[in-house]
């Protein structure tokens, strides 16, 4: 301890003694001003505060001497506003004299300056939200056009595979490329196949879906292709032909899925590559 030199703030310590009251608060309240008020506030403030125990909560002050406490000098800046409280209590503890220090409500100009602040942000808001939703669907519309072309070979390809097992008219054929539809079932012999498929997909949809420019991302004919083979598996059981064909038309899917991705995120960045440059031989154009 005698190390850290502090025998003189101990000593100091033990000869210090705790407020009683609440008047050391007041040290230089009105010392500034020379005015009969003032030395008059603070004497009434020092009144009120005598003989107060330190650890009991003051009671609320009279609202005269309050405002005479708070009087600025001349020359400086407005402080806080006494407003009434008019019969509000706290949420701390009863409020038995009006005259809380706080902000006055705003004015009606105010109110209208306010709201109309808030109309116009909101417009701008939803003008921002509708440009950039016309942004997207626009890149959609042009990816979309984009995969039209890239995915017909595809879907051509897996339209074109044929298995022994799948015979149609005497030859190899492709279950898959029949549209499911409940007359095409029934004329197959399976106009139960419904009872168990409820959302039926089909290669041939597929290739409509495509002509008709609808993917506009490879996820989404991925996910057809899957629930093409699911319906499948579900409907044919385990080691059947048509099972096994689902699982083999997946497998090869799943095999170009990633040449065909990169080649459209080739295609997508040529595609924002030509934009940029049209944009700068614009801007050229304008300085000019």
């Amino acid at each position: 301890m005698a190390h850290y030199k502090l025998e003189t703030q101990l000593s100091k310590m033990k000869d210090a003694t705790l407020p009683q009251t609440y008047h050391h608060l007041l040290r230089g309240v009105g010392e500034q001003r020379d005015s009969p008020a003032a030395q008059e506030a603070k004497g009434d403030l020092l009144s009120l505060l005598e003989g107060v125990p330190f650890d009991r909560p003051i009671e609320p002050l009279p609202e005269n001497v309050v405002k005479s406490a708070l009087q600025l000098p001349a020359g400086s800046k407005s402080g806080p506003v006494l407003h009434p409280l008019k019969g509000r209590t706290s949420t701390i503890r009863p409020c038995k004299a009006p005259g809380l220090i706080h902000a006055p409500p705003p004015t009606s100009k105010e109110r209208a300056t306010q709201a109309e602040k808030q109309k116009g942000k909101s417009k701008d808001d939803k003008e921002r939200k509708e440009k950039k939703e016309k942004k997207k669907k626009k890149r959609e519309r042009e990816d979309a056009s984009l995969l039209q072309k890239l995915l017909a070979p595809l879907v051509t390809e897996l339209r074109a595979l044929t298995w022994a097992g799948w015979v149609v008219s005497g030859k190899p054929g492709n279950p898959f490329v029949q549209k499911f539809t409940r007359e095409n079932c029934k004329r197959l012999g399976v106009p139960n196949y419904f009872d168990y498929v409820k959302d039926p997909m089909d290669l041939t949809r597929m290739k409509e879906k495509v002509e008709h420019a609808e993917y506009s991302k490879i996820d989404q004919l991925t996910a057809d292709v899957k629930l093409m083979a699911a319906n499948a598996k579900t409907f044919n059981r385990v080691g059947e032909p048509v099972h096994q064909m689902a699982i083999e038309i997946e497998q090869l899917y799943e095999s170009k899925l990633a040449d065909y991705k990169k080649t459209f995120e080739e295609l997508q960045q040529e595609r924002k590559k030509r934009k940029k440059d049209k944009k700068k031989r614009k801007d050229k154009k304008k300085d000019k």
